[in-house]
């Protein structure tokens, strides 16, 4: 048999998806199919995340970022590179201007060309209407799907794709690092960390994640307030950077409660997670649920139109809380307490969570994504 080349073309590569092109590169290569992944530089909003990384056997790119209205629209100059490809996997999105192009070529079948991605905008207060119909449209041209998990799936199915070239490659991060520094941690580590915040508090908040407008910064911060008069002993950390990062800088300045500790990855993160007793997210809730399983630590979120498709690991006072949606955060503070003050329900989801943590991981979603090739491979236009 001879050697595939399959390319990802990608905007850019957050920190949390290097592991994954590592091991399916490696996988892949045991079907005699070399893996290339074309990136490039991430544009204004996500440049704010701090989270990009670079691949040392990737192929970097100069993306042309242009501004439209609230929104980028990008122009990846690959053309030049993607000759000898016998399959293109691009993310779903209708401001890459590259798609329109490849799409036309799996319709001459000059190339075969997949999406990977949500099936739809699940940022729905930020998503616009032409757009969305824009992607609908197009999802239905490519020759094979590449769904970030069975939600997802279920929604390319509904507009239309059949079902038999649908991969639901159940999404998820490596989580290695952090279980062997969970394993390799020694308890004057964990007592360093809780000297250098002056950690007091029994009962203890943790937000790790981006902070813009969908994760509801503002509204968490009003939740904190109020939790910490119900529990004085509360404290809260916050790890992360985005454009709403000065909101917890300047919360944090005023509240000698509240800790705000930039941006941290990998194993860095540990010593916090072992500490905390509660994951604060009560908006847009996507991987960081993975790392929450791992470490065995609550989350508590509520029902809105942004959460990103990972929600649906998500099983209500199971693996966590997930109360309705809300414009009061009394109401979501209420949650929080109730799992930092109820040790029987927050053992319980303790428990929720080891058992999703053996379910959602990065061996699997290797393995899936490799056998979606590997079909899309052998299917016919």
């Amino acid at each position: 048999m001879s050697t595939k080349k399959v390319i990802i073309i990608y905007r850019y590569i957050p920190h949390y998806r290097k592991k994954f092109y590592e091991l399916l590169k490696l996988n892949l290569m045991k079907s005699e199919i070399n893996l290339e992944i074309i990136y490039g530089n991430p544009g204004a909003f996500d440049s704010k995340k701090n989270d990009s990384v670079e691949l040392s056997w990737g192929i970097k790119i100069k993306n042309y970022i242009f501004p439209l209205g609230n929104r980028e629209i990008y122009w990846q100059p690959v053309l030049t590179k993607i000759s000898k490809a016998d399959l293109i996997i691009v993310e779903q999105a209708s401001k890459l201007l590259i798609n329109y192009i490849l799409i036309f070529l799996n319709f001459i079948k000059w190339k075969k060309v997949a999406f990977w991605g949500h099936g739809k905008n699940f940022q729905q207060e930020k998503s616009n209407i032409f757009g969305e119909w824009i992607k609908k449209k197009l999802s239905t041209k490519v020759h094979w799907w590449f769904a970030y998990n069975d939600l997802s799936a279920s929604i390319v199915k509904t507009i239309g794709f059949p079902h038999e070239k649908i991969t639901s490659v159940q999404n998820s991060i490596d989580q290695n690092i952090i279980l062997n520094k969970i394993n390799t941690i020694t308890p004057k580590e964990i007592n360093l960390v809780k000297a250098e915040l002056n950690l007091i508090g029994k009962n203890i908040g943790l937000y790790v994640g981006g902070m813009y407008y969908e994760k509801k910064i503002q509204f968490l911060l009003e939740s904190c307030k109020i939790i910490k008069e119900y529990i004085p002993e509360f404290e809260m950390l916050f790890i992360g950077d985005g454009v709403d990062s000065d909101l917890v800088n300047d919360f944090a300045k005023r509240n000698n409660w509240v800790h705000y500790l930039g941006t941290k990855f990998g194993e860095d993160l540990v010593p916090y997670y072992l500490i905390s007793h509660v994951f604060m997210m009560p908006g847009l809730v996507g991987l960081s649920l993975i790392d929450c399983f791992t470490v065995q630590l609550p989350l508590v979120t509520m029902k809105n139109n942004n959460h990103s498709p990972e929600i649906d690991y998500l099983e209500n006072n199971i693996n966590g809380l997930i109360i309705d949606e809300t414009d009061d955060p009394k109401i979501y503070s209420s949650a929080v307490i109730k799992v930092l003050l109820d040790s029987d329900l927050r053992k319980k989801l303790k428990k929720g969570c080891e058992n999703s943590s053996k379910i959602y991981s990065i061996d699997e979603m290797v393995d899936r994504f490799s056998q979606g090739i590997i079909k899309a491979l052998k299917t016919d236009f």
